[in-house]
């Protein structure tokens, strides 16, 4: 780690370092907020976490991943601290607390543990066999009549997989789960805004691009147009946002086929909608029926991941042509 950066990162540090600690929250200046594994939020005072403390941890995180972080003009990063936590703070006049206050700052710092392997027992689902080698395939067919082999069966087929749920439902854990029954020669290439996928395979390469301004200019349609030089078997997207879902969707009419990514949505139907959605914001012309048809053409099966008091479950594993004809009818 960079010494300067570790030294300021020390104020911060104590508070998601702790064991169990799954997130961290600032609202205010010299408050923070933690969350542990099982339990709700406990409120902390500490006058050391100021907001000169955090526009200064902002501007050598921004410096040490190549990304613009100003006060004024760009009050607004993603990044990974040196640990593996994804980070995200805004700053200034866009965040308010109070209804006098006229700026203020917002950061959270979501824990990554890499003691903590997340096994899909824990999202309510259980195998019933050992599955034999499983053909490559991308014709959206069922191979088992138990969700989750079918489920495992695309996944080693190297079909691509949509996984939905809201925040916290624990999207990106499931995606490091299933990845592990991705076959052992797959070569994996991951795009992320922020490094959380964990490929256990040793034929990969992990892509970071920025949501914000980066010192490169390189953004994600550049990264997909490199990524599909570079051969891969699978790629993984992370989550679909407004700025790289036009890059996943080319992926998509391109034939590339082999990929996953989660989504922020309620169900299988609103994943596709969701999805089309956020390509829209970058494409206002773009014909919804096409795009929606494509999408759930591309896609080998969408996991829908719901929380029901303290557990995450999976409530749903659905082929998409059948959540597209879903949506086709809600629309008629």
């Amino acid at each position: 780690m960079n010494p300067l950066l570790e030294d300021t990162l020390r104020r911060l540090a104590v508070h998601y370092s702790g064991p169990d600690v799954e997130e961290v929250a600032m609202n205010r200046p010299g408050e923070v907020w933690v969350k542990m594994a099982g339990g709700g939020w406990q409120v902390r005072s500490d006058p050391a976490l100021s907001e000169d403390y955090v526009v200064i941890l902002c501007q050598q995180l921004a410096n040490v991943s190549g990304q613009v972080f100003h006060r004024r003009r760009m009050p607004l990063l993603y990044t990974t601290l040196p640990e593996g936590h994804r980070f995200t703070a805004l700053v200034g006049p866009n965040v308010r607390y109070d209804m006098g206050d006229v700026q203020g700052i917002a950061v959270t710092v979501r824990v990554f543990n890499p003691e903590r392997k997340i096994t899909l027992d824990r999202y309510g689902l259980k195998r019933k066999s050992v599955l034999a080698d499983v053909p490559l395939s991308h014709g959206q067919k069922r191979y088992d009549d138990t969700p989750l082999e079918d489920l495992l069966a695309a996944v080693q087929g190297r079909e691509a997989i949509l996984i939905s749920g809201a925040t916290s439902t624990g999207k990106t854990s499931f995606l490091n789960a299933i990845v592990g029954y991705l076959p052992e020669d797959s070569r994996v290439l991951t795009v992320e805004d922020a490094r959380e996928v964990v490929v256990p395979h040793p034929n990969r390469v992990h892509l970071v691009v920025s949501r914000t301004e980066t010192t490169n200019g390189i953004d994600f349609m550049r990264v997909v147009d490199a990524v599909v030089r570079m051969t891969p078997d699978v790629i993984i997207c992370g989550e679909i946002g407004i700025s790289n879902a036009p890059g996943v969707f080319r992926l998509m009419t391109t034939g590339h086929t082999n990929f996953m990514a989660t989504i922020h949505a309620s169900s299988p139907e609103a994943a596709l909608r969701a999805f089309y959605q956020n390509l829209a914001q970058s494409n206002p012309g773009i014909d919804a029926g096409a795009a929606v048809d494509i999408i759930a053409q591309a896609f080998g099966r969408i996991v829908q991941i719901d929380r029901q008091g303290a557990r995450r479950v999976v409530t749903a594993i659905d082929i998409p042509r059948l959540a597209h004809a879903a949506v086709a009818m809600d629309d008629a």
